[in-house]
């Protein structure tokens, strides 16, 4: 079974904020291992559709400067981590919330 959009709205967001509350001074990282051996590490979510999520991730996970966005259909996801780290080792972690203005645009330029 596929994680699906209930999963990266409840479980995930819940587990993040739960990993956060015990261990505030550390940052949240999300990691996605992909069926084809590829592992995302995101920054965001940006969009979830019935059958495909759209996601923000770093390209570099040393600097967190520079981002990608890849669209994904949910079975190509094999597994989900959280993990937390220490500000001096990472300036970026996960972020549940993004500007929903650009996670619209997004959507709305993949189903167009």
């Amino acid at each position: 079974m596929a994680f699906d959009a209930a999963f990266y709205k409840t479980v995930l967001p819940e587990r993040v904020a739960q990993e956060c509350k015990a261990s505030p001074k550390l940052l949240p990282v999300v990691n996605l291992l992909l069926a084809d051996g590829h592992i995302l590490d995101l920054c965001h979510i940006l969009h979830l559709a019935d059958t495909w999520l759209v996601v923000q991730y770093f390209r570099d996970v040393q600097t967190c400067q520079d981002m990608d966005v890849a669209f994904l259909p949910y079975e190509l996801v094999s597994m989900v981590t959280v993990s937390l780290r220490h500000p001096g080792n990472r300036k970026i972690g996960f972020q549940q919330v993004q500007d929903p203005s650009l996670a619209r645009g997004m959507a709305a330029k993949a189903t167009a």
